[in-house]
């Protein structure tokens, strides 16, 4: 069963055709993009401050000190890099699959972040380490909701699936984004236009008849 899930995930991400993509996808992508590339400048102009970071995780976990704290930090910015490049990729061929790996590793080095704040009593990098791990879990439910409508939504003719044939956790996915799109401002109120005529049923107004043909 797992074998088999893993080779339906590699025919999606191979495959020429867009298999759930939704129009909403795009923005997904680039913020995966934007976070990814940021974080990267951002460790490139403060540099100490987070080779600092992880040698204080380095300190009061293991108790390395601060030596291999420079190619630590060289190896997960090089995975983050990587991360990017993929999330670029599912937005340039317009596969939402290509963004599983991307969100996955994020939540995984977020939540890795989360038990290495924990284990060295930094709370205030806890807060924010578990705010972005949220975040991320959030981003991937979305995506894989937008999947589904996705693919909801096409024509019979596809293989695309129907209402009768979405497993509980799709059905789910699928009626929290309706919901949530429900409750969604969508602009201000549209007044209607002015009436000219009398109102209908009403008594008539002096002096108003009615066009003639």
């Amino acid at each position: 069963m797992r074998t088999r899930t893993f080779r339906d995930i590699f025919s999606l991400m191979s495959s020429p055709q867009p298999q759930n993509w939704h129009r909403y996808h795009y923005p997904v992508g680039f913020f995966l993009v934007v976070f990814g590339a940021t974080g990267l400048l951002g460790t490139v102009l403060r540099w100490s401050a987070h080779r600092d970071q992880i040698a204080t995780y380095l300190t009061r976990t293991a108790g390395l000190g601060k030596g291999p704290a420079t190619p630590v930090l060289i190896g997960l910015h090089v995975i983050e890099g990587l991360l990017v490049l993929i999330a670029l990729a599912g937005v340039l061929r317009r596969r939402d699959v290509w963004f599983l790996p991307a969100l996955l590793g994020w939540i995984g080095g977020f939540a890795v972040f989360c038990v290495l704040d924990l284990w060295a009593g930094t709370f205030g990098m806890l807060a924010e380490h578990a705010g972005f791990l949220a975040v991320f879990i959030l981003v991937l439910f979305i995506s894989y909701a937008l999947g589904v409508k996705a693919r909801v939504g096409r024509p019979p003719a596809g293989p695309g699936l129907t209402p009768r044939n979405l497993t509980r956790t799709q059905e789910f996915a699928l009626a929290a984004l309706n919901r949530w799109q429900r409750g969604a401002p969508h602009g201000p109120a549209q007044v209607p236009p002015p009436s000219w005529g009398p109102p209908p049923g009403g008594p008539q107004v002096q002096g108003w008849s009615a066009p003639r043909p």
